[in-house]
This record gives structure tokens, C-alpha cells and sequence, in this order.
């Protein structure tokens, strides 16, 4: 296993470093980690989806967004500038790779719907949408995918979860008493809860490898 750090530049004027994590010089499968506005890819969910990833023989590709390297707020019209800089460190690996999940927290499930769709409908991409927001839901329902989000999660309400359409390409996964952090108030079942989620993650990887 080798890990490096890659750099790019951003619209912040700053450069991103994006850890990149190889299991094996030929592997053909990766997964890109998308973060959540003020939620790194070193925080709960999103470490174990990298452990969970590491563990079924995936490459990974952990992402930073400028305004998070430039220690700076982001502004809603600024989330364009997130994207192209996203794409442009996704662009420089993905022609490596047959297989590729997308797993993103909160503000990342626009960033990977956008940028998926900036690569094409060619691009053969499953994604794993955690704690989505209102702005995701067009991206929710053009790809594969598997969403989670919490019953007690304020930006996601119950009305908004009710338009996911289960199918063969969507499974929802609704956590009971799970806030947007996908945590509850105590601890034990706030573990609880990442052991599912490593369960998730696992059978998704696991899935996408075995299909034909």
C-alpha cells in the first residue's frame, strides 16, 4: 500500500492536497471520498468509509475543497468554483479505473452529482449519498446509488426523504433517530450506527465488484 499527497491548484488561490491511497500499483477500483461543507474526510463517516474501502481492495481518493484549505467560509455562489476544482482532481486519475464509487457527506452529494455529470454519462460511477441535501435530489435520481440519512437530520426532513423513489438503482437507507451528523445523542448507539454504515459501505463495494 502506498500513500501520497496530491496537490492542485484551486480558486482560492491555494493549493489542495488531496490524500491518495493505493492499495496495489494495477488496481482497477477506486473510491473518492467527497466531504460535507465544515465535515473532513477524517471524520467519522467518512474514515470508515475509507477503512471499509481499504478493506475491499479499493484504491482512494480523499478530497479537500479550496475554502477548506484557505481556512476561509463558503458563500452558496462559490460552490461552482468547489466543483470545477473537485473535477479537475478527479479528471487526473479516474482514466485508471474500471470501477469507481462516489461516497459524499452533505454538501459533497451536490459536489459528486456535479461532477459526475461533468465527466458524462459514459463514466460508469455508483454512488453512496450520506445525509443528502434538498439541492441533491436531481443528482439522487440519475445515478445508481444508495442514500442514508438520519430520521432526525433538520436538513433532510421526512417530506423531503418521501420524494426518493426506491428502484432497482435507488436503495434508501433511513437511520432511526440519526441526526445530520448521523449520530444520536448517545454514544453507544452513535457506534452503532458507523458499524451499519460499515456494513453499507462494505455491501456496496462488494456489489459493484461482483456485477458483470
Amino acid at each position: 500500500m502506498k500513500a501520497t499527497i496530491l496537490t492542485f491548484s484551486s480558486h482560492w488561490n491555494i493549493e489542495i492536497n488531496v490524500r491518495y491511497v493505493q492499495v496495489a500499483d494495477t488496481n482497477r477500483k477506486l473510491v473518492v471520498l467527497f466531504p460535507g461543507k465544515n465535515y473532513s474526510c477524517e471524520k467519522p463517516t467518512l474514515h470508515y468509509a475509507g477503512l471499509a474501502a481499504r478493506e475491499c481492495g479499493y484504491d482512494i481518493l480523499a478530497l479537500e475543497y479550496g475554502y477548506q484549505a484557505a481556512r476561509a467560509d463558503l458563500e452558496y455562489r462559490e460552490i461552482p468554483k468547489v466543483i470545477e476544482d473537485c473535477e479537475q482532481a478527479v479528471r487526473q486519475l479516474i482514466g485508471n479505473y474500471e470501477e469507481i464509487v462516489f461516497i459524499s457527506k452533505s454538501l459533497g452529494t451536490v459536489v459528486a452529482g456535479e461532477v459526475h455529470r461533468k465527466l458524462g454519462a459514459g463514466a460508469a460511477i455508483r454512488h453512496i449519498y450520506l445525509t443528502p441535501i434538498p439541492d441533491s435530489l436531481p443528482y439522487i435520481h440519475e445515478t445508481r446509488a444508495v442514500v442514508v440519512y438520519g430520521t432526525k437530520d433538520d436538513l433532510f426532513p421526512t417530506e423531503l426523504a418521501s420524494r426518493l423513489k426506491v428502484s432497482n438503482r435507488l436503495q434508501v437507507v433511513a437511520i432511526p433517530g440519526a441526526n445530520h451528523g448521523l449520530e444520536t445523542e448517545r454514544a453507544e448507539e452513535s457506534l452503532e450506527i458507523l458499524r451499519e454504515l460499515t456494513v453499507i459501505y462494505k455491501d456496496v463495494l462488494r456489489e459493484a465488484e461482483l456485477r458483470p
